[in-house]
């Protein structure tokens, strides 16, 4: 059986009020909160800004909402490490078959297939 390499470190979380203040409950150490309805090249500024700043301080799992995914693309390749997970919002959750989606999500972020109850 191989071993994963295994490390700890923090949990950084990039979305609107809600869903950063959602996982900042849940114990997200970091939290930058970005507006979902600003122009292209202040939502581009804002998440280069983000990156800048988790790259200095080593974040290693980088929980993203779903709608800022295009544009965290574009940004990303800046981070030198950590894992970045994007998370649909509790709008757009609804209309996805939830269950499948974190299953699939466990599946590429983690390389195993586990049941969800």
């Amino acid at each position: 059986m191989a071993k994963l390499p295994v490390s700890k470190g923090s949990i950084c979380v990039v979305g609107d009020e809600y869903f950063t203040l959602g996982f900042a409950l849940g114990g997200a150490s970091e939290r930058y909160v970005v507006s979902i309805n600003a122009p292209d090249d202040e939502m581009l500024k804002a998440l280069n800004a983000v990156v800048d700043d988790l790259s200095k301080k080593g974040i290693t799992l980088v929980i993203v909402q779903d709608k800022l995914k295009p544009y965290f693309e574009k940004v990303r390749q800046s981070l030198s490490k950590g894992v970045v997970v994007y998370v649909p919002d509790i709008t757009s959750a609804s209309k996805a078959k939830v269950k499948e989606y974190y299953s699939s999500l466990i599946r590429r972020y983690l390389g195993i297939a586990l049941e969800l109850g």
